[in-house]
């Protein structure tokens, strides 16, 4: 993972389990109802962001999943009191 081409370290959560509870046409779920779950992967908190563009590329394989995506954020400048 990297932001503005900066090396980020994500920190790895081995699983807990979760309560999930599925609603009706969400492809995530693909169920209704509450069922458990294992919350796990890789995470990554990231800094505040000065105004402008910025990038985010994140990259990675374990066994046979994989991601592969890059995001281009922007961040406004906050508003004047």
């Amino acid at each position: 993972m990297a932001l503005d081409g900066k090396p980020v370290k994500p920190e790895t959560y081995e699983g807990d389990s979760i309560m999930v509870e599925g609603v009706q046409d969400n492809q995530v779920t693909a169920e209704e109802g509450r069922f458990t779950g294992t919350g796990c992967g890789l995470w990554a908190q990231l800094p505040s962001l000065a105004p402008g563009a910025h990038s985010l590329k994140v990259h990675g394989q374990s066994g046979d999943f994989s991601v592969d995506v890059d995001y281009v954020l922007t961040v406004a400048a906050a508003a004047s009191a």
